[in-house]
């Protein structure tokens, strides 16, 4: 009996170009960086092709304008405010450290997240005075800021931190976070309010600008908003926006619409269009309303429009609205469109053009929240040495 005819070779896949295979690997979305990482572990050609500066460019470009909501900070209340890192659960990223012990979150843009050091928390370095630090948790560097010297103690504060580029620079960010950053401070002390900015490139505070005490104080969990080519802060008795011009270094006050609801928190935000908006809680916290300023040509003052209202209760499950429960808007993801809703059952973000709403944590034991929003693309060190990139942030490439 004749042997069976042996099986015919198997033919080998055909070469795929870089080209191609950066055409299939830039298709990831870009809220899946786990995704990446299995692709960077398929082989090293592919690992070598992620960990190229210009695939990373072409993959925020292709999203451009759309970088995905990582994770939030929460500042806890049984550690006494310590920030602790939640991932989304949409997502793959972990930073280095999930607790940033002795630091609370205050303030996140452009891919860096502005911390405080918590009151009886030693400085890092003991022949440096330091409060605030810029982390980026994509590549875990910390930068202490000096501390801000001042003839009068500062009674109340707010803070921001965004790209260090001018407001004529051409900068996208998409790729800024490892490059120069500003931190824009506002004080109050019992004479004066006053602004100082912080640049990384020179190291050094800005000369101080004042006016006079506004006789309210700055709302210090409520995160600024950078609109136009100034930072927003809300004051405490919800009646009055201070905006903070970046170019000319004043302060202007901006008053709020007086048919806001009574006790209601509001959360400053930057609409697609640029403008000033804020977004807060009606009709027993069921209906989220939107804002938006339309500024006179002025630009020191303007009308506030009501833009879109959304019915939550058709858009989260019945357990977020428990009889007695105060729900109320929390934070504000710039760059994502995405507002942060403090529940009953705990808190969510709902994406203003989907309206769709995600259950970020079951937990709600914070004080506030701070939202990440940035690119990450994974890569391995292997593959960046290859290509000639290695850098000192380890195995990741923002």
């Amino acid at each position: 009996m004749d042997a069976p005819m042996p099986p015919p070779p198997l033919r080998v896949p055909p070469h795929l170009p870089d080209e191609v295979v950066e055409d299939i690997l830039v298709r990831v979305p870009a809220d899946d960086p786990a995704r990446l990482l299995r692709s960077a572990l398929t082989c090293k050609r592919w690992a070598r092709l992620m960990a190229n500066r210009g695939f990373r460019r072409r993959y925020r470009e292709r999203y451009r304008g759309a970088p995905p909501v990582l994770g939030v900070l929460a500042n806890l209340t049984l550690t006494g405010g310590v920030a602790r890192f939640i991932p989304n659960p949409t997502c793959g990223f972990r930073p280095a450290r999930d607790d940033l012990r002795g630091y609370r979150a205050h303030d996140a843009r452009h891919g860096r997240v502005l911390l405080n050091r918590l009151p009886g928390t030693p400085a890092p370095h003991r022949d440096q005075e330091s409060a605030l630090a810029v982390w980026d948790p994509t590549t875990d560097q910390l930068r202490q800021l000096p501390l801000l010297k001042r003839p009068h103690q500062v009674l109340n504060w707010n803070a921001a931190v965004l790209c260090g580029a001018d407001a004529g620079a051409a900068c996208d960010h998409l790729d800024c976070h490892a490059g120069p950053f500003r931190v824009v401070f506002v004080g109050i002390d019992s004479e004066r309010i006053f602004a100082s900015v912080y640049s990384s490139e020179f190291g050094a505070w800005s000369d101080a600008t004042s006016a006079d005490h506004p006789g309210d104080d700055l709302d210090i969990a409520s995160p600024g908003a950078l609109a136009g080519n100034a930072i927003h802060f809300v004051f405490l008795r919800g009646t009055r926006v201070l905006k903070y011009d970046l170019g000319t270094r004043k302060m202007y006050h901006l008053r709020l619409p007086r048919m806001l609801a009574y006790g209601s928190r509001i959360v400053l935000m930057a609409m697609e269009d640029g403008k000033l908006g804020f977004a807060e809680l009606w009709l027993q916290y069921t209906v989220l309303r939107l804002w938006s300023l339309e500024l006179s040509p002025n630009g020191l003052d303007g009308a506030w429009v009501l833009g879109r209202s959304i019915e939550l209760n058709k858009h989260l499950p019945a357990d977020a609205f428990l009889p007695g429960s105060m729900p109320c808007v929390v934070a504000f993801a710039d760059g994502a469109g995405i507002i942060f809703l403090k529940m009953i059952d705990g808190l969510y973000g709902l994406d203003l053009k989907s309206a769709r709403a995600t259950k970020i944590s079951m937990a709600s034991g914070f004080y506030d929240i701070v939202p990440f929003v940035s690119f990450y693309i994974p890569v391995l060190r292997a593959a960046l040495v290859t290509s000639g990139e290695e850098s000192s942030v380890g195995s990741s490439s923002p």
